[in-house]
């Protein structure tokens, strides 16, 4: 296709009032899931204390050391894992890395665990069937209890966050099979958020900061309309534009009435953005760009916002 045809058929899109994305989908806590929350806890506490007596200190902590093993092996070499363990198949080429994290972390976590429990000493073969020291063994159990019982809560609290941002974005798929359950999970979060010191969980967002930066500055150029014709001339936005497998989203009905809709499940299970997130070449261009520096060249040109009239107060003659 060519340049300028695409240049013209992007300018005559219709403009989204973006500002609807940011409608936030009021979930309310609940202290009945907190108590819920508590008594697991509570539980977990006196199931682990229960088998960090029987199985001694060093296999009771095997569980956590190992994590502490997998997390940073997956952090530094999952992505190249992921890219390299998924390359030619179906994955996203976006999705690899997390993927491949993923997947060496379990691998990691799995020979550490295997390893710890080997020397870790099991139950004696005595009478009393006692370990080797049974009570440090439950003071580790109760502390790692509540380590994990920690982790759960945190981990039930990015999932919550992530689903407050699905249901946000998602205002026209209100009779989703999955929204049911992401409600639920917000509803967990938000009763976390109940506690005095866990208030900040209600508006955390897990996105990194940089990625929030820039969807918020990308989000501020499509509500200015100088700004956004500025950003279709860049060279490199031109360029994409005419990718052979981002031109023809531009020119289908279907994705562009979705798009409008702000139906995001539908959107996510075309074909054709599956194709697109398939495209290793095109990913890959896509992330060389510096999306933020380039949104905020964007907005420095952009002439600032007209600013309310103030009236002048005059004040009466002595």
């Amino acid at each position: 296709m060519p340049l300028s045809a695409a240049i013209a058929f992007i300018q005559r899109m219709p403009q989204p009032d973006f500002t609807t994305i940011l409608a936030t989908v009021t979930v309310h806590g609940d202290k009945r899931v907190l108590l819920a929350c508590a008594t697991a806890a509570l539980i977990a506490m006196i199931v682990g204390t229960r088998r960090g007596y029987w199985r001694g200190p060093i296999r009771q902590l095997a569980p956590t050391l190992a994590l502490l093993v997998a997390l940073p092996g997956a952090w530094l070499g999952g992505v190249a894992f992921g890219h390299w363990a998924l390359g030619n198949t179906l994955v996203p080429w976006l999705l690899r890395g997390p993927v491949g994290m993923l997947l060496l972390g379990c691998v990691l976590w799995l020979a550490a665990l295997a390893l710890l429990w080997h020397f870790g000493r099991p139950r004696t073969a005595n009478a009393l069937g006692e370990t080797d020291n049974p009570v440090l063994g439950a003071f580790v159990g109760c502390w790692t209890a509540i380590l994990w019982s920690a982790a759960g809560f945190l981990l039930l609290a990015t999932t919550g966050a992530i689903a407050q941002f699905w249901l946000d974005n998602t205002p026209q798929t209100q009779n989703s099979i999955a929204r049911p359950v992401l409600t639920q999970l917000v509803r967990i979060k938000n009763s976390l958020a109940l506690l005095n010191h866990l208030a900040w969980l209600r508006h955390w967002n897990p996105l990194p900061t940089r990625i929030s930066r820039t969807i918020e500055k990308g989000i501020r150029i499509l509500n200015t309309p100088d700004a956004f014709t500025r950003l279709k001339k860049i060279p490199t936005i031109r360029a994409i534009a005419t990718e052979a497998t981002f031109y023809p989203l531009l020119q289908n009905p279907e994705i562009l009435k979705l798009a409008a809709n702000h139906d995001i499940e539908a959107l996510i299970a075309h074909p054709l953005i599956l194709k697109l997130l398939a495209d290793e070449a095109l990913q890959q261009k896509l992330a060389d760009i510096d999306f933020e520096k380039l949104f905020d060249d964007v907005l420095a040109a952009a002439p600032p916002p007209p600013q309310p009239a103030t009236r002048t107060t005059i004040s009466p003659p002595p």
